[in-house]
């Protein structure tokens, strides 16, 4: 029994396979999504190359190679000031994302990382190459570079309705917000309308205004030779997608659209001694205010900054606040600074009772994860739409940063803290969640190994993928059923007088003669 157990052990991990894998997001949040499953596949016995902004913080662990896309974080973080962010539409703000991929294309092409792995041998072998695809395509050519091994695509991204589209999945917008809006499953006609147009807009966006300017810097680097990132997508046959449907709206997938929503979520462990005591000793619990990686706490405005201050010192519970700056005045002794905290192992501990920030994808699927409740500040992109969502399931609170009052702070602090339903509704999302056959990190390495195994699954891709949205919605085939009842309504009214009009013209011209 021990030689079977033993021969089945080594026989899991025979095939270990040589891996790039390519997280060009300028997100230090989500790459922690990527960094997750590079991981979970290097503990599988593969080997990782992983090209990417953000740096290791550690020694780099054995099987894992890091090629670093130097310097970007410098020019974003100058960008991100919180007095400066306008309220825009969800056009302006899918274009500016676009616009954002488009500068990083460029930049990260004459990076000295990307250059470095382009210096690798001609004939060095990857046997799989991942995409992170959330929005842009660029990297795409490392196929052809690397001798056309097959390809995996992945979003931390939530399921960018281009992304679903690119993959054959239908889009349901009657049900399914577009991700940067505030509305719900259940929409009026008036939000139906608006949310056919953004869905719509952003997909003719991509194909008609953005596609032609990443081809172009593409080809100018690849070389005009190069096929379109049309053509590359188009043989990536499978998508792992950070959706869930517990924490997110229930939506239809094909096969090769696969859910790992919270593949990097994580039991807790041990704190730092000196974290770990202050944990336990808070009599009257802990709250933990991160504000996520793009925009620091230190770039708050000096109203937003003192009306924090003031109403936490009217707080008994002590707060745990990642503060990049130096030092704040007038602090209160129940307030501690730092510049980085162990989120996960924060939120997952006993005495936390509530979680202050941004609302970004992965830090609100954290806090659901451990069950513990919100209050979100969101500043951008699609962190309103994910406290709005929360708000909605009574487990998290809205807070604008543009009325970042004392009362306003402490009136949302409180209801959050004081109202048993926020903690009750969040401890059940947390347990249906964990309650899963097997958990997302595990499903995502599955399939990835599995387009290991099989080179090519498009026996899972829907036809759809293959034809226009007109077909797809029958459009083609509605519109002759109306040109057709349209044709038989003009008949039945024209048809009686014009017999009419031939008889008496034939009797009039019979009489005539």
């Amino acid at each position: 029994m021990l030689i079977v157990y033993l021969l089945s052990y080594f026989l899991h991990y025979a095939y270990c396979a040589n891996i790039l894998y390519v997280a060009p997001l300028a997100s230090s949040s989500l790459q922690r999504w990527n960094r997750a499953l590079a991981m979970g596949l290097r503990d599988r016995g593969h080997n990782l190359t992983m090209l990417s902004h953000d740096a290791e913080k550690d020694p780099l662990p054995k099987n894992f190679t890091l090629i670093l896309l130097e310097g970007i974080y410098d020019i974003l973080e100058s960008k991100f000031e919180s007095n400066e962010i306008k309220e825009e539409t969800a056009i302006k703000t899918m274009r500016a994302l676009f616009n954002h991929v488009e500068f990083c294309c460029s930049y990260d092409f004459n990076t000295t990382g990307f250059r470095s792995l382009q210096d690798y041998p001609k004939t060095y072998k990857f046997d799989l190459i991942i995409f992170d695809a959330s929005y842009g395509r660029c990297f795409y050519p490392l196929i052809t570079r690397f001798n056309n091994p097959p390809a995996v695509a992945v979003t931390p991204y939530r399921l960018p309705p281009i992304l679903s589209n690119a993959f054959g999945n239908h889009l349901h917008t009657s049900y399914n917000p577009y991700y940067n809006t505030e509305f719900s499953t259940k929409m009026t006609f008036k939000e139906r309308l608006l949310n056919f147009f953004y869905t719509y807009v952003e997909v003719m966006y991509r194909k008609n205004s953005f596609s032609p300017r990443e081809n172009k810097i593409v080809k100018d680097y690849f070389g005009e030779n190069t096929p379109s990132l049309r053509d590359y997508e188009r043989n990536i046959s499978l998508l792992l997608t950070n959706v869930d449907f517990v924490f997110d709206y229930p939506m239809a997938l094909p096969p090769n659209i696969v859910p790992v929503g919270g593949l990097h979520l994580k039991p807790a462990k041990a704190l730092p001694k000196d974290l770990q005591k202050i944990m336990d000793e808070a009599k009257n619990g802990v709250i933990y205010f991160n504000l996520g990686s793009l925009l620091r706490s230190d770039k708050l405005s000096e109203f937003q900054r003192e009306n924090l201050v003031e109403a936490f010192k009217q707080l008994p519970q002590t707060i745990l606040w990642k503060y990049e700056g130096d030092n704040i005045p007038n602090l209160s002794k129940n307030v501690i600074l730092r510049k980085s905290f162990p989120q996960n192992d924060i939120l997952g501990h006993k005495n936390t009772k509530l979680f202050i920030g941004h609302g970004g994808v992965l830090s609100t699927q954290e806090s659901m994860y451990h069950a513990v409740p919100m209050v979100g500040i969101p500043f951008r992109s699609d962190q309103r739409a994910n406290i709005r969502r929360m708000e909605r399931r009574h487990i998290a609170r809205l807070l604008n940063h543009r009325n970042m009052t004392v009362t306003h702070i402490l009136e949302n602090i409180r209801e959050v803290l004081n109202n048993p339903i926020y903690r009750s509704n969040i401890r059940l999302l947390a347990k249906r969640y964990r309650d899963q056959p097997q958990s997302p990190l595990q499903r995502g390495i599955f399939w990835i190994e599995y387009v290991l195994r099989h080179k090519n699954i498009d026996h899972l891709v829907l036809p759809a993928r293959d034809m226009d949205g007109y077909q797809t919605a029958n459009l083609d085939i509605l519109a002759v059923f109306l040109a057709s009842i349209v044709t038989i309504y003009i008949s039945y009214l024209f048809l009686p007088t014009a017999v009419q009009i031939t008889y008496e013209t034939l009797r009039n011209h019979i009489q005539s003669k």
